[in-house]
């Protein structure tokens, strides 16, 4: 049995039944995070880019595309919804993809159905499907395939977007097996363009060439059944090795959305810099730093995080979020970081920038380098006086060893949604979220994620 077929059976043979009650309970709070930011990132630059094109594409207008009025085609509103959810880099991470897998998931998952007129346990078993998909295929190619170049989110969250999007539409195992094989072939997405709205474009990348994998292979489109393994296939290309002969045995066996897990982010800004503004909201808040007597701060970080956080003087909010310097020196600078320190333009405040000058980040090869650890840093700060603060190698809040409760994901979920949707709508669609696969029809918990922006 080839890779692809393998995939496509546990696709079409998985059962809502199958799942342990953990993992509904993870899916549950991931569908709050995911719907929360995509919502908050529907006011954001590259969300209005995306909605100018659909609305000029037409098609069918099947779907809801969050925080709008917009309704669009199931391959639109999942590219919409998807680059929205990754606008303010706010959503979830699974260290094993070492990549964001829950908004390109929703947001196909939610078109697809949407469009079929499906239930919330629909929804959900497809969510669960895709993650699984996603992050088995995530433990074999990396960490190559990321420290290549490849943006995981999108290269290999296309495939479990198309997995999810496969059992949504109801295709059998071997229409499921041909969408994987397209999906291989529409997989992309460069780490170049973190930094820039690109980024988050390929988050609803994966979404939309998920869905459109699974409409093309109900229609009779085919593909290689040696897509994914094959000498010049998926697997060679994106990774330059063979996949492992073991690689997908655990699939409905051992559940990645409780082994591996999800990390929430606390702040929207890259998961690799999580860790070190932790550590230094703690210092600051443990010594009554004074910004202005700070002489230097180091941070040690993992040997794949540089690569990532690669703008040490960052022009504009987007790259503010991939850039150790200026989160660390916020934390520190202004004891708090959130949406509003990313937003356009240059650093306003003074002291962060000024800041900015002292930190120094630099590989630390005793830190540990095992899934999440790969996210952990140390810190040290030194003071005018001579005095040296430091936080031992740690991770953040928010990662599976130390999970945000359900009252700070709650918390979360209203600051994103709040200014959208109003108080009201925002509790209301947090309920339901609570009772997600007991949702007779979607569109009942769609049709309230609307805004009247367009």
């Amino acid at each position: 049995m080839t890779a692809t077929t393998r995939l496509a059976e546990f696709v079409v043979k998985t059962s809502l039944r199958d799942c342990p009650d953990a993992v509904l309970a993870q899916t549950r709070r991931a569908a709050l995070d995911s719907i929360g930011v995509m919502v908050a990132g529907a006011t954001e630059p590259v969300a209005r880019s995306v909605r100018a094109v659909a609305r000029a594409e037409g098609g069918v207008a099947l779907c809801t595309v969050l925080g709008t009025s917009l309704r669009a085609a199931p391959g639109w509103a999942a590219l919409a919804n998807g680059a929205a959810g990754h606008a303010h880099d706010f959503d979830d991470t699974n260290f094993a993809l070492m990549g964001h897998p829950s908004v390109p998931l929703f947001a196909a998952a939610l078109a697809g159905a949407e469009a079929e007129t499906a239930d919330g346990g629909a929804l959900v078993l497809a969510y669960v499907i895709g993650f699984e998909i996603d992050v088995a295929l995530g433990i074999a190619l990396n960490p190559g395939h990321y420290t290549r170049g490849w943006h995981a989110t999108s290269t290999i969250g296309t495939l479990g977007c198309a997995a999810a999007a496969s059992r949504l539409l109801g295709l059998d195992v071997n229409q499921t097996r041909h969408a994987l094989g397209i999906a291989a072939s529409m997989a992309s997405g460069l780490k170049e363009n973190f930094g820039s709205m690109t980024k988050p474009y390929h988050a609803g990348h994966a979404a939309q060439s998920g869905i459109r994998a699974a409409q093309l292979a109900r229609e009779g489109l085919t593909a290689s059944d040696a897509a994914l393994e094959g000498r010049q296939g998926y697997v060679a290309a994106f990774s330059g090795a063979t996949l492992p002969a073991d690689a997908l045995d655990r699939l409905g066996t051992r559940w990645e959305l409780t082994a591996s897990g999800i990390a929430v982010k606390p702040y929207p800004s890259c998961a690799l810099t999580h860790s070190a503004i932790d550590a230094l909201l703690e210092l600051r808040a443990r010594h009554r730093i004074d910004p202005a007597k700070v002489a230097a701060v180091e941070v040690g970080v993992n040997a794949v995080v540089p690569d990532v956080l690669r703008h040490a003087r960052p022009s504009n909010g987007l790259e503010r979020k991939f850039s150790m310097q200026y989160c660390a020196a916020a934390a520190l600078a202004r004891g708090a970081v959130g949406l509003a320190d990313f937003e356009p333009g240059p650093v306003r405040d003074t002291a962060t920038r000024d800041l900015m000058e002292r930190v120094r980040m630099v590989v630390d090869p005793v830190l540990p380098n095992e899934l999440e650890q790969h996210a952990w840093s140390r810190v040290t700060v030194r003071l005018a006086d001579g005095t040296t603060l430091e936080s031992t190698p740690r991770g953040a809040a928010g990662h599976p060893a130390t999970p945000l409760s359900d009252a700070e994901l709650h918390a979360k979920f209203l600051g994103c949604a709040v200014p959208v949707l109003g108080a009201d709508a925002a509790e209301g669609v947090a309920e339901q979220i609570r009772r997600l696969e007991d949702v007779p029809d979607v569109r009942a918990l769609t049709s309230r994620l609307v805004a009247e922006q367009e």
